[in-house]
């Protein structure tokens, strides 16, 4: 089934005909406005996709037929900032000028404002689908996948250009008909143009990237370069070679990772993996930029120096397919298929060995019997395992013993223990020499207490944890009055937002008792005088008299029961108007069922 790629700034992912309805057609689809609408040369055809950032559509050129992809900017994502990455994106990648690169050869803005590019449109699938499928891939396919990367990567650089988020989500594998497939780097959005003194951050002022894929220099907010793509270049090898990247956990572990921890050789992970290739992921790994290959044509030298012929070569659409021929090969030692004979023939010898080919061929063609041709079995061209070559073992040189020195113990030190000391996440220790410094630390240890204190119920995702440990970063390299000024009117942030968090956590719900209806208090009409003369009317008087001062005793004074209400003074009329003896019986009865249903309703 093919696929349909449209770079999406942020995520990618190849969104796949089936999938295309599922994600763009609601429930009660509203007619996009754009279809149909004509933007520079092309028109819109359909929405094939859409992204944090924009809504990708499929476009035709109305009189050649070409078609591309247009990326609009949601409107919701209106800013200056949004804008900027768009046009960016469009300037790096013209400025490179690489096929290895998604082209994009149009900008614009709709009349509400709101910018587009226009790119090609690719089929095929981003290298994290592959990664998602395959899992771990062999040292050959991977090899000839960091070659075709470190191509446009080294051509963005020599242009000045800093992709800044490499990952397998940026890097597509586009088809192309008869040919193998090709790598494209996709999403210039955040790159950055070395010559450019303007830096792209968040409005925030974080740091933008993937934090799977980020450099230390990236991660603690310092200058980046071409080193920060072989680092991220370094963690797509680790994951193509092992089925998994060197570094697991939440954003904040992985992030305090890429900081501090050593990434373990990929050789501990799978087996097979050369000695040489297995130390040049973590050259690619180093922590300091400095340490890392110089550039990524010298890191696509050392992997051309693993294998004995270009897995592309086995892979071009000009070769012929023929029928496999034996050929005597030793019992004790089989040539592997694919093989290049790297030999020296004498003209003559080569000219011997075509004719008896040659003859042997006829023979057999006149006397082959009779059989249906074989049947090409078509198949996604992939790159061959290249054969590779175990060098000597190399043994890594052991790094420096970093030694740190111990502060001085002053008679106005903090009392407090220092914030996520070194001891506990090798953060480096905060000066404290002058008075200003010792002010910043004692808030900054302040507030990682506090926030380890109430962590579970204000900050289980570790955010505000992150941007605490940024300013500290930064105090530890501040070395001006000014830098430290702006580095507490950040912890005032932080501090308002982990007390408003606090007090939203420990504020107790408030209970709404819902209004009970107004109930009217209890009306008797005018009552007639019963007859008192004999001793059966003073009974019967005296017993409507206590029921009801019963019906008011139950209901409180209110008239929650107005139809027993009108029963009772229905009856005490029919006892004025009693007579005689069998009339005050009736009524006596008509009493005990109403006294009945007063005690049903109203129990003691």
């Amino acid at each position: 089934m093919k696929t349909r790629r449209i770079p999406e700034t942020g995520a990618h992912r190849a969104l796949t005909e089936r999938e295309v309805p599922m994600a763009v057609a609601p429930a009660a689809p509203k007619v996009d406005p754009l279809l149909g609408a004509q933007l520079g040369e092309f028109i819109i055809q359909e929405r094939i996709g859409a992204g944090g950032m924009g809504v990708v559509y499929r476009a035709e050129h109305p009189i050649i037929g070409k078609q591309a992809a247009i990326k609009v900017l949601r409107a919701e994502l209106m800013s200056p900032e949004q804008a900027q990455r768009l046009l960016v994106e469009a300037r790096s990648v013209n400025a490179i000028r690489h096929p290895g690169i998604l082209d994009i050869f149009n900008f614009g803005s709709l009349p509400d404002g709101r910018p587009y590019v226009v790119m090609e449109l690719l089929q095929g699938q981003s290298l994290a689908a592959v990664l998602r499928a395959k899992g771990q891939l062999d040292v050959g396919t991977a090899v000839w996948m960091l070659d075709q990367i470190l191509s446009p990567l080294g051509a963005a650089h020599r242009a000045g250009v800093v992709h800044r988020d490499l990952k397998p989500a940026n890097v597509f594998m586009a088809e192309r008909p008869d040919a193998a497939p090709m790598l494209k780097l996709v999403d210039f959005g955040i790159a950055k143009v070395l010559q450019s003194s303007e830096g792209l951050t968040n409005a925030d002022g974080s740091v933008l990237g993937t934090p799977d894929y980020m450099a230390p220099e990236q991660v603690r907010g310092g200058a980046v370069g071409p080193a920060t793509d072989l680092y991220a270049l370094g963690v797509m090898a680790f994951q193509m070679l092992t089925g998994a990247r060197p570094f697991q956990g939440d954003n904040v572990q992985v992030l305090f990772a890429h900081v501090e921890q050593a990434p373990p050789p990929p050789s501990s992970k799978v087996e097979g993996i050369p000695p040489v290739l297995d130390a040049l992921v973590l050259q690619l790994l180093e922590k300091a930029p400095a340490k890392r290959p110089a550039s990524a044509e010298e890191v696509r030298q050392r992997l051309k120096a693993l294998s004995l012929e270009r897995p592309p070569d086995a892979l071009s659409p000009s070769v012929a397919v023929e029928p496999k021929r034996e050929e005597p090969t030793s019992p004790t030692a089989p040539r592997p298929p694919g093989l290049a004979v790297r030999r020296k023939v004498a003209p003559v010898a080569a000219a011997a060995v075509a004719g008896v080919a040659l003859l042997g061929t006829g023979l057999w063609w006149m006397t082959r019997p009779e059989e249906a041709p074989p049947k090409l079995e078509q198949r996604l061209p992939m790159p061959v395992p290249p054969v590779v070559k175990a060098p000597d073992p190399v043994v890594l040189p052991a790094p420096d013993p970093v030694v740190k020195a111990e502060p001085e113990p002053e008679p106005e030190a903090i009392e407090e223990e220092a914030p996520e000391t070194e001891a506990k996440t090798g953060l480096p220790p905060l000066p404290l020499t002058t008075a200003s410094e010792k002010k910043l630390a004692r808030r900054l240890s302040g507030l990682f207490k506090q926030l380890r204190a109430r962590a579970k119920d204000v900050d289980e995702e570790g955010a505000l944890r992150g941007k605490l440990i940024h300013q500290y970063r930064a105090a530890a390299d501040a070395t001006k009055e000014a830098e430290r000024a702006r580095i507490h009117v950040a912890l005032d942030g932080i501090e308002k937002e982990l007390t408003q968090r606090i007090a939203l956590h420990d504020t107790p719900p408030v209970v709404v008792v819902p209004e009970m209806p107004k109930v009217p208090p209890l009306v008797l009409p005018s009552l007639p005088t019963l007859p008192r003369a004999n001793v059966s009317e003073q009974r019967l008087a005296q017993r409507l008299d206590k029921l009801v001062a019963e019906l008011r005793k139950r209901t409180k004074g209110q008239d929650f029961a107005p139809e027993l209400t009108k029963q009772l003074v229905d009856i005490y009329r029919s006892a004025a108007n009693a007579a005689t003896a069998t009339q005050r019986m009736e009524v006596n009865q008509a009493l005990d069922a109403w006294q009945e249903r007063l005690t049903a309703r109203f129990p003691r």
